[in-house]
């Protein structure tokens, strides 16, 4: 299970992104900016290969408040992505 001290704190992604795996699952955060605000922007796909090599429609990606309750909902969110699909990222 990923926790939320799993993916640093709130400073970090000022400058910089974020990645990691959970038993075949990579994903990758980082902040992002939309009119008027900044986001999280969190993207999932299936391992080993890194973000840059994976085919875009192989990534799941969902955004989120760049606030610490929007830190909490990605942690939640990769969990649930890891949980919900737990076959797909165990078959490599």
């Amino acid at each position: 299970m990923i926790t939320n001290e799993d993916i640093l704190n709130m400073n970090f992604y000022k400058k910089e992104k974020f990645t990691g795996s959970y038993r075949g699952m990579r994903y990758l955060i980082r902040k992002d900016s939309v009119p008027e605000e900044d986001i999280f922007s969190a993207t999932v796909w299936r391992g080993p290969y890194n973000y840059d090599t994976t085919p875009e429609e192989e990534k799941t990606t969902c955004r989120f408040p760049f606030t610490p309750e929007g830190k909490q909902q990605v942690v939640d969110w990769l969990n649930a992505q890891w949980e919900s699909r737990k076959g797909e990222w165990e078959t490599r």
